[in-house]
């Protein structure tokens, strides 16, 4: 019997590099996992691309929910920032990838590969080699954007009135502060170090400004006004 490889596949060059090499050089049946984490690909068409490099199998999974609750959620309410500036967008999918890997291995009486890349593009932001959740803050409209999110024991439930599910308001605001320029970081070494030029996490950025405004004021509920402007996310003085 072959031995059975379970490796993450993610459609970009990288993956599609490592899945071409691990078919053409080991005797064994490889089986892909494609986790939708809200990078907003087509993920089946990376199903299909995964069949047609020579997977026996390829596995799609949406977590986005679980990826928002379970480490999304926790890092906003702990403040983590990577030297108390950046979101860890990548840092924070990887053990949720390494799960998904080892549960469907089980299934699969598989061994796992190691995944290096995995979760580079997610709900909680992305690095790469061009900007594609912003515009620069110059391009950004001239006109500033206000929003008001509203906390329930730290979790943001509402931007603007709207009640929204996590994964919901995450995108909805990846969207807005997009538009406008925020969500931008200064490239720092790990980035460099992963081939990437640019790293951006809009939503991330505001959400954690909002849930930072709302700790300094001893409360964990209630509603905050954020000014979007050319790059900027200010958090609007309450009268």
């Amino acid at each position: 019997m072959k031995e059975r490889i379970v490796c993450a596949y993610w459609g970009d060059a990288e993956s599609s590099a490592s899945l071409a090499s691990m078919t053409a050089l080991k005797d064994a049946e490889i089986i892909t996992l494609t986790l939708d984490l809200g990078q907003g690909t087509d993920l089946e068409d990376v199903r299909d691309r995964a069949l047609a490099a020579g997977a026996v199998r390829a596995h799609v999974l949406d977590v986005r929910e679980e990826f928002a609750r379970d480490y999304i959620l926790p890092a906003l309410r702990a403040g983590a920032l990577h030297e108390g500036q950046a979101p860890m967008a990548a840092a924070l999918a990887r053990p949720l990838v390494a799960k998904k890997l080892a549960e469907i291995a089980a299934i699969e009486q598989a061994t796992v590969a190691a995944d290096a890349s995995g979760g580079r593009a997610n709900l909680w932001g992305r690095v790469g080699r061009t900007y594609t959740l912003t515009k620069s803050p110059q391009d950004a409209p001239d006109t500033p954007a206000e929003v008001e999110i509203a906390f329930e024991q730290g979790v943001p439930v509402t931007v603007s009135g709207i009640p929204m599910a996590l994964t919901e308001l995450i995108e909805s605001l990846s969207v807005i502060a997009g538009h406008h320029g925020v969500g931008r970081l200064d490239q720092g070494p790990g980035i460099r170090d992963q081939g990437a030029g640019c790293s951006e996490a809009p939503a991330a950025i505001v959400l954690h400004a909002a849930h930072q405004a709302l700790r300094t004021q001893g409360r964990d509920s209630g509603s905050l006004r954020i000014r979007l402007f050319k790059g900027s996310c200010t958090v609007v003085p309450q009268p």
